[in-house]
């Protein structure tokens, strides 16, 4: 079954049969894409220029034909085409309008930064009339610019996928041959064909409600979701970006909207506050574990020791104030005073042991402790364990460059029609003043292509931080705005459309922090600079350890190691 946009017809007359073309399309192999009424609009010089085409069809391995259809009864009469009624058509009649078509989708592409995709890919057009029958066709005189090699009729219904594979294998004039790579598809789905994946509205996008969220659930997601509605308790593991805190968000709902009582616990206080403020329940309650074992044991301090003792007579006397518990980055539960006196599996003891009909679901990446040593006990004892695999959070070349900062040369799991998005980029500052006017440079250019959700991580403490002098509580102050700063450990969790990392120097590429690099970039949905403070020689010396290819320039090098574009003050 071919890939359909929209999933179902726009509305259209019956006459014109287009509601039956798509239907037959649909049954296309899945190899196919195809667009109904693509439209492509231009303003140039203050006028609009609009065109449309009935159908675009791609193929990747053969092309992209653009379709215009003629239903009912058509005349040609001195050279002119016409209805039935007489009236004249416009655009020069079906061949010329979808020929234009054509030429206004091969410019549209040639016009961008991408135009060297319309030399790899054929680009046809041809007329269907699904009213008339191919041999009362063939026995009328065309007009020049059409060819029955160009022309489906009514007997295409039966046979759509190999008529339309015959005008594909039509040899073009500039001899183009379609031969993309799989990068090269992707950029001509997302950026033209399909671009409301890349056309995203980035002033206004923010998480709403759960509402929003579920909408960007995987089917991984959701089916693994309804398991656990059969499981009372599991580990579920999935690397940054796998949607383990939209899931965690969504089970807690269900549970809450049952009116039932749900703890939803996390180490992070930024990750809970936001939290709360943006998933907030009357049924659910937002606690870091600190917070929560100040609330249970009404002290001002957490005491670990007297939250299990608490833990413990709560246990045996069944008065455990919640139903339900999901802990999210549950990693960070490892820490040793924590492990040692057994807080998880006390917790969970109190919701699942002895037909207390409750659940405990604890998310968790190994590959972000950065607030422990090692994993929880519990997560290595538990009986159900799942793993979330497909990156919903980062373009492709974020969550590339995440991986590589965390020493991982594997390329990330993303789900199907993932934005590809521009390369993170890499800056080199020599001290203090030259990485303030650089950090001023990329706020600019962000502001510039209209992001205001911007934030910057430090891969250090605040008070260590190379722009510490420029922040004040919590902010960077620059042209009168105030944008966040914060640590890599301190944002776990969150997310933002743009991330500035600062303080990659020495110290962060050779101290085994991979894990702080991998969490700081990980947060950027669509925008990741990184302003390195090394020098030549240290570069050279990470390029070496990984093996990697050293060029003239090696700076430039050094970000192609991390899948980034070398960038320069200017």
């Amino acid at each position: 079954m071919a890939i359909m946009y929209p999933d179902i017809p726009y509305e259209c007359t019956p006459a014109s049969r287009e509601e039956i073309m798509f239907k037959v399309l649909k049954d296309l192999p899945e190899e196919y894409y195809v667009f109904h009424s693509f439209k492509i609009v231009n303003v140039d010089e203050g006028v609009i220029n609009a065109s449309e085409t009935d159908f675009v069809i791609f193929h990747p391995q053969k092309g992209i034909l653009c379709i215009e259809a003629k239903a009912g009864r058509v005349k040609f009469e001195g050279n002119k085409w016409k209805y039935a009624s007489g009236d004249e058509m416009s655009h020069g009649g079906p061949y010329r309008q979808a020929e234009n078509g054509k030429w206004r989708l091969r410019d549209y592409i040639k016009n961008s930064d991408y135009g060297y995709l319309t030399s790899r890919c054929k680009l046809l057009h041809a007329v269907w009339f699904p009213s008339i029958d191919k041999e009362y066709m063939r026995r009328i005189c065309l007009p020049s610019e059409g060819d029955m090699k160009i022309t489906l009729t009514a007997d295409s219904f039966d046979n759509i996928e190999e008529e339309i594979s015959s005008i594909f294998d039509i040899e073009l004039p500039n001899k183009v041959e379609t031969k993309l790579t799989s990068t090269d598809i992707k950029l001509l789905i997302n950026k033209f064909l399909a671009p409301s994946f890349d056309l995203i509205p980035i002033a206004n996008l923010k998480v709403e409600n759960q509402r929003y969220v579920f909408k960007r659930m995987l089917k991984e997601q959701v089916a693994l979701l309804n398991y656990l509605e059969e499981q009372d308790n599991a580990v579920i593991n999935g690397l940054a970006g796998t949607g383990k805190t939209v899931m965690a968000v969504e089970k807690a709902r269900r549970h809450a909207e049952k009116d039932e009582s749900v703890l939803f616990l996390c180490y992070n206080y930024y990750l809970k506050e936001y939290l709360q403020k943006n998933y907030g329940h009357p049924n659910i309650s937002f606690y870091t574990i600190d917070g929560l074992a100040c609330k249970l044991c009404d002290t001002i301090t957490p005491n670990y020791d007297r939250l299990k003792d608490t833990l413990e007579e709560m246990y045996l006397e069944e008065t455990f104030p919640y139903k339900h518990i999901i802990i999210d980055e549950g990693q960070d539960f490892g820490k040793e005073r924590l492990n040692d006196i057994s807080i998880i599996e006390l917790l969970k003891a109190n919701v699942v042991d002895e037909g207390k009909n409750g659940t405990f679901y604890l998310f968790y990446d190994k590959n972000q402790m950065v607030q422990a040593e090692s994993l929880p006990s519990y997560i290595g004892e538990s009986d159900c364990k799942l793993t979330l695999y497909r990156n919903c959070r980062n373009t492709e070349n974020i969550a590339t460059t995440s991986l590589r900062l965390l020493g991982e040369n594997k390329k990330p799991k993303l789900f199907d029609g993932a934005i590809v998005g521009d390369s993170p980029e890499m800056y080199f500052a020599d001290d203090v003043n030259q990485t303030v006017l650089t950090l001023n440079a990329i706020i600019d250019k962000v502001w510039a292509e209209d992001y205001t959700d911007i934030q910057i991580l430090t891969c250090k403490t605040e008070q260590s931080s190379i722009i510490s002098d420029e922040c004040s509580t919590g902010v960077y102050l620059y042209k009168t705005k105030k944008i966040p700063f914060t640590t890599c450990r301190k944002y776990k969790g969150l997310e933002a459309d743009v991330i500035i990392m600062v303080d990659l120097n020495n110290d962060t590429f050779d101290k085994n922090v991979e894990q702080v690099m991998y969490v700081g970039s990980s947060r950027a949905r669509y925008k990741l600079s990184l302003i390195c403070n090394l020098s030549e020689r240290e570069c050279e010396y990470y390029i070496e350890k990984h093996n990697a290819k050293k060029g003239k320039k090696i700076e430039k090098s050094f970000a192609t190691l991390f899948n980034s574009k070398y960038k320069e003050l200017k």
